[in-house]
């Protein structure tokens, strides 16, 4: 993996140009499988690379979280 941001903004950021990136693969496979003689090999390349994507994103999502509980926590204490 990528080092991780360090601020929730660029998490954010981070996984809203995933999710860009994840439709702009979805609309490629769209317009690959609806060629009259779809590749094959180029379906499973861009699968692959959307669900490299999927994970990425679910990573990051899950450092948000673990920030955000952070940041909570640290804020009971000084309460």
């Amino acid at each position: 993996m990528t080092k991780t941001p360090a601020n929730p903004g660029s998490l954010h950021a981070r996984i809203e140009a995933l999710k860009t990136r994840h439709a702009a693969l979805d609309e490629r496979i769209r317009d690959e499988q609806n060629r009259p003689l779809p590749s094959v090999s180029r379906l499973r390349m861009l699968k692959r690379n959307k669900l490299i994507l999927k994970d990425e994103m679910t990573y990051y999502d899950g450092v948000l979280r673990t920030v955000s509980a952070m940041d909570r926590a640290d804020a009971e204490q000084r309460a």
